[in-house]
């Protein structure tokens, strides 16, 4: 169970992305970052985007994490069509 919240961010467009059946990877910061939550967090965020954009879910998705002390971290997770990559900004 994660220690703190999920925040998505709505995507600034549509698009026709397929989020299912995709190996999924993760940047060294990603990992370093959230640690033994990262890969919780990376599938949590795969299914907020499946739930909100069923149909029409852009390649570039955004959240935000934010811990029960209030500190928040910002991440990203970018469909490349054959693979799914979860970074922070800074990794961009």
């Amino acid at each position: 169970m994660l220690q703190g919240t999920i925040i998505y961010n709505e995507q600034e467009r549509s698009g026709k992305y397929e989020w299912n059946g995709i190996p999924t990877y993760m940047t060294c910061g990603f990992r370093e970052t959230f640690g033994d939550e990262a890969d919780e967090i990376l599938v949590a965020s795969i299914a907020i985007i499946l739930k909100n954009h069923p149909a029409d879910a852009d390649y570039f998705q955004t959240f935000r994490y934010k811990y029960p002390d209030g500190e928040e971290i910002k991440f990203w997770v970018i469909n490349d069509i054959d693979h799914i990559t979860a970074l922070l900004p800074s990794e961009y």
